[in-house]
């Protein structure tokens, strides 16, 4: 279905191209592009050492990621197809262009060295995934398997990262294994994803090291009943699914589960694959609609001249729609620049009405405690609130980029699908996790030194002022009275000095909360801004393009139907009979459009894709 949309947009191309309209055929190339890679992602996603990278390993058939007890991955490892088996690191761009990033080649055994906490702990080298390339048929269709840090609720940075990648996955593949039910940070975590990802799927490993996982099983298929959308369970065992390949063993394979796991998968991409083909569909039905524009208000002219005055006047108008669909004030304009304005104003109030929920809640904890004795935590807490907060506000706004591009599609009326874009929050999660604290707050300290030089400041005021009453009293200055009376003093003079250093470590704890949340807050909001505008541009670049092609292809067309009202009669059977046979090949290039669209095609498709499935082994 793809080799022949390509096809029908290579022909699509020349025709553009050959009617002097090289600004659809430009539009027509990045349609074949986008065929020739479809990148139908599959991110696989769960908690530290639940099995991810041994699925991905045995879906693959190749030891690709790293797996061992002690040995978890810290950075995104997407696998692609490739002719031969390469491996590379992809950095940020030092030079800071916008959507490019810098790749470096490795070697293929070198992968664990980045990819894992082993070698790479909390990704200290700033990698923002490896990449490795592999021949294998199952990835031959644009298949990328992105293997995922692991996630810890919803605070954590892994997941807060993880989710700002989740609008570019098609396919989310949550694994746990069978030891134990789903966790509550796990059910969040599903129920957050699958606001942004709409296919998922619940993977439970290793369950041939478990007895009991049929009951884990029912108890986990209870908790997913709790989500908005119902989601398939499987059941993956990595070592069974390895064995079954080494001995070609088929029953031994299906009780791996992998079989079914990996028909889910292909059948996904086949669904994404024919969305893929129906835009590109879309995308030459809207330039043949411009082409045929061109060709018939010349033919109407040229079979009936008198008919010239009504053609002409339809024209006119549609000139009026294109020349104001050009304008900077043009209502789809206004529209996109109103749905930004209000995107931003939104992401704001709300990502500081959760940073102030959130220090609330700070100082609430830090006035019960001791800040130095729990600084570690309290840090860890913070940083984990913080990211929750800004996780939750980017997914508040993500769903409603699309819906902005859908209202700003409306305005063109022509039938084209909006563009699909996503807001990028990568930069904004990539400075919350650097942002430290300014000051540790470490524990109070007060030695016996210390202590016994305030208990004397303070007895020796008690002594000394009631000392000399005694004598007014005619006793001696130091009795067991006065005595004990400096006791009770210096006593006090200790516990007011362990509660005004307490009271000034609190003050600097709360200060230094309340800092960092006002940094995190001040720089993720910057980046996001960013992000927002660079979606504005994407947005507002694409439809003004739609609208210049779309005043263009009326200028083409009134320039045409103008030569045929000067057409000589003997010139006028001529030229129809040429603008019929121009018009016949759009036809017939709306013809092969149909053909690569009509559910016969699909299912000769997805009969072809059956065929191809068999085996232990899948690659």
């Amino acid at each position: 279905m793809r080799e022949k949309a390509q096809a029908v947009v290579r022909t699509a191309i020349q025709a553009a191209t050959a009617y002097g309209r090289e600004d659809l055929a430009a539009r027509l190339e990045g349609t074949g592009r986008a065929l020739s890679d479809p990148n139908v992602r599959v991110m696989v996603v769960g908690e530290f050492k639940q099995g991810k990278s041994s699925l991905v390993n045995a879906m693959l058939n190749a030891p690709v990621c790293p797996v061992d007890d002690d040995v978890a991955t810290s950075v995104p490892t997407l696998v692609r197809y490739a002719e031969e088996a390469r491996a590379s690191l992809i950095r940020p761009d030092d030079a800071g262009l916008a959507g490019q990033n810098a790749v470096e080649a490795i070697d293929f055994q070198s992968v664990p060295v980045y990819a894992s906490e082993v070698g790479n702990p909390g990704n200290e080298r700033g990698l923002l995934a490896v990449e490795i390339g592999l021949p294998r048929t199952i990835l031959s269709d644009g298949l990328v398997v992105v293997d995922t840090p692991g996630v810890g609720g919803l605070g954590s940075p892994h997941t807060a990262a993880t989710i700002a990648a989740l609008p570019s996955a098609d396919v989310l593949l949550f694994v746990s294994d069978s030891s134990q039910e789903l966790t509550e940070a796990e059910f969040e975590f599903l129920k957050t994803a699958q606001q942004v990802c709409s296919v998922c799927a619940f993977v439970m490993t290793k369950h041939d090291f478990y007895p009991d996982w049929q009951q884990i099983r029912e108890l986990n298929a209870g908790h997913l009943d709790r989500l908005p959308s119902p989601i398939p369970i499987f059941n993956a065992s990595a070592m069974l699914r390895l064995k079954a390949i080494e001995s070609n063993d088929k029953e031994l394979n299906v009780e791996s589960g992998y079989p079914h796991l990996i028909e889910f998968v292909k059948e996904k991409v086949r669904e994404v694959t024919g969305d893929v083909v129906a835009s590109a569909a879309n995308d030459v039905r809207s330039v043949i609609a411009q082409l045929e524009a061109t060709f018939e208000g010349e033919r109407q002219i040229l079979e009936d001249p008198h008919a010239a005055a009504a053609v002409m006047a339809d024209f006119e108008n549609a000139k009026e729609r294109t020349s104001a669909l050009r304008d900077q004030a043009a209502r789809w304009q206004v529209t996109l620049n109103d749905g930004v304005a209000d995107l931003n104003s939104d992401f704001d109030h709300r990502l500081r009405g959760r940073l102030r929920q959130t220090t609330v809640e700070a100082e609430a904890s830090i006035e019960d405690q001791e800040p130095g004795k729990i600084w570690d935590e309290f840090e860890q807490w913070l940083r984990r609130r913080v990211s929750h907060d800004l996780a939750q506000t980017y997914l508040e706004l993500v769903n409603r980029t699309q819906e902005l591009s859908a209202l700003v599609a409306d305005h063109f009326e022509d039938g084209e699908s909006p563009l699909s874009v996503h807001l990028d929050a990568s930069g904004a999660l990539s400075t919350a996790e650097e942002i430290d604290p300014r000051t540790r707050i470490e524990p109070i300290k007060v030695g016996a030194g210390g202590k016994a030089m305030t208990a004397m400041r303070g007895s020796y005021g008690g002594l000394l002022m009631f000392g000399m009453m005694a004598q007014m009293a005619g006793l001696a200055m130091l009795n067991p009275a006065t005595a004990a009376v400096g006791l009770l003093m210096g006593r006090k003079a200790v516990k007011d000095e362990r509660e005004r250093q307490l009271t000034m470590q609190r003050q600097q704890a709360k200060m230094t909360s309340r800092q960092f949340i006002d940094d995190a807050g001040f720089e993720v909001g910057k980046e996001m801004k960013d992000s927002l505008r660079s979606l504005h541009r994407q947005l507002r670049d694409h439809y003004q393009t739609r609208a210049e092609e779309m005043n263009r292809s009326i200028a083409t067309s009134m320039a045409a139907a103008q030569e045929a009202m000067n057409t000589s009669n003997q010139e006028r059977s001529n030229r129809l009979r040429d603008v019929t046979a121009e018009l016949g090949r759009l036809a017939g290039l709306s013809q092969a459009v149909d053909a690569i669209t009509t559910p016969a095609g699909q299912s000769a498709e997805g009969q072809s894709a059956g065929q191809s499935t068999g085996g232990a082994s899948n690659g």
